[in-house]
């Protein structure tokens, strides 16, 4: 029930929040998960082709500039057959996400009937960015686990929590993204309050990042403060990622 509670919560206020005496502010973004395994004699190749012509397809209407893509594919996971690949596309509001999604559904069809992917789960999300990576990559890595609170302890509190540890991380060297993700349509079911993100946009860098904790985060007031909302972080699962489109925002 306090799941459930915390995300309903959390998704009503992701786009308003009340004037409350919080340091920091989200400015929450949407994000769909597509977890899926490859058609038979096909690979990333035929899923990188047609993802060309998918991009071909979305200019032109206009309504997917706003929207970013990238390809996962699992990497240190608890089941690696349980799927290939996720496809990721993250949208600024869920106005221009739901615009997207009704071209996709009205005039998509031949293009879709061509994905050489068969899709297992599709995750509808609100998320809240914490901190962002400088520069650029190829092959990037994501990290997610899923995260309970202490209790009595809101998403703001956390987000407030979150903010302070990465400006300090960040001051040290640290060059990792962070977000605070809420499934809701199509989430898979369990205890936790919300899904943490930690990602880089080079593979290199989220190892440079964990020496980087060790040797002058752990401890610090900003590690402490955090330690006191966060009840718990499980079932962490890792990705390696592709850029395949950026948003022109």
């Amino acid at each position: 029930m306090k799941k459930i509670i915390f995300l309903l919560a959390a998704l009503c206020s992701a786009f308003s929040y009340a004037q409350e005496s919080y340091k920091h502010e989200p400015v929450a973004n949407k994000a769909e998960y597509y977890a899926g395994k490859y058609n038979e004699r096909k690979d990333m190749g035929d899923l990188l082709a047609w993802a060309g012509k998918f991009e071909d397809w979305q200019n032109e209407s206009g309504l997917y500039a706003s929207m970013s893509t990238s390809i996962m594919v699992p990497y240190f996971i608890q089941n690696t057959a349980a799927s290939d690949i996720v496809w990721l596309n993250i949208w600024p509001t869920s106005t221009a996400q739901y615009k997207g999604l009704e071209n996709w559904l009205v005039n998509g069809g031949e293009l879709m009937s061509k994905l050489p992917v068969t899709n297992s789960q599709v995750i509808d999300t609100a998320q809240w960015p914490i901190s962002a990576p400088e520069g650029e990559g190829t092959i990037g890595m994501v990290r997610y686990s899923d995260c309970k609170l202490k209790e009595g302890v809101s998403g703001r509190q956390a987000f407030d929590a979150y903010k302070e540890f990465a400006i300090a991380a960040k001051e040290k060297g640290d060059n990792l993204g962070r977000k605070m993700i809420f499934p809701a349509a199509g989430g898979t079911q369990g205890d936790y309050d919300y899904v943490y993100s930690l990602y880089a946009n080079k593979v290199s860098e989220l190892g440079e990042a964990s020496d980087l904790y060790w040797a002058e985060i752990n401890g610090s007031d900003e590690d402490v403060a955090l330690n006191e909302v966060v009840e718990s972080c499980t079932n962490s699962r890792m990705y390696s990622s592709k850029n395949i489109k950026a948003s022109n925002n």
